[in-house]
């Protein structure tokens, strides 16, 4: 990602916080995993904000201990979570724990993309999962039946529903390929990032046309 690029995504993020904070008393981030994020994650830490009233949650997982090294929670922790940051509240995703959704919609929502089109972790194995990819499903967690991904383990995701209650949605496309692969998703259902961008709930920004 271009410095010119990491440097208004992360202040027009920090922006949105800030009102969060000042319209609700609180703000909300759903964040997500992968190693494109990190530049924006490290930048965002050292922005001057009201971290203590900003809840951060992870939109998607590897169901694994915190502890691992594959584990979202282990990279949030390392590079978002620390300098100013590190007073923000934290919320992991696990099989033994609900989604509490805050009171109001999220304020902002970060989403990576996969060379197979998937986001979150809502994978090509999981189209026929109708309350996965239903923008008028009750907001919930879908946790895999099988491991999917590289590295490959079981998931665990928001759905598509509870994605999309936000007031922000950024996806993240980092070079040309991924813009290529977003060109192809409109058109072509196979994809399941196809769902995200054809629906009408929520507008999606792109790091790469809209920053």
């Amino acid at each position: 990602m271009e410095d010119s690029i990491l440097q208004s995504l992360s202040k027009s993020i920090a922006n949105s916080l800030k009102n969060g904070i000042k319209i609700n008393g609180s703000a909300s981030f759903v964040v997500c995993g992968g190693k494109s994020p990190l530049p924006l994650y490290k930048c965002l830490s050292r922005i001057e904000l009201d971290w203590s009233k900003i809840s951060i949650f992870l939109g998607d997982d590897r169901v694994v201990s915190s502890e691992h090294e594959d584990s979202n929670v282990n990279l949030i922790k390392k590079n978002l979570l620390i300098n100013n940051a590190s007073k923000a509240s934290f919320h992991e995703l696990n099989v033994s724990n609900t989604m509490q959704q805050t009171n109001h919609p999220f304020d902002v929502v970060l989403l990576g993309l996969g060379s197979d089109g998937h986001f979150a972790s809502l994978f090509p194995a999981q189209l026929n999962l109708n309350n996965a990819f239903d923008v008028n499903a009750p907001p919930d967690l879908i946790i895999s039946e099988q491991p999917l991904g590289s590295p490959s383990y079981h998931r665990i995701s928001m759905n598509l529903s509870l994605l999309l209650n936000t007031n922000r949605c950024i996806l993240l496309v980092t070079n040309s390929d991924k813009r290529r692969i977003v060109e192809q998703a409109y058109t072509d259902d196979q994809f399941p990032l196809h769902f995200l961008l054809t629906q009408d709930k929520s507008k999606i920004e792109f790091s790469d046309l809209d920053f």
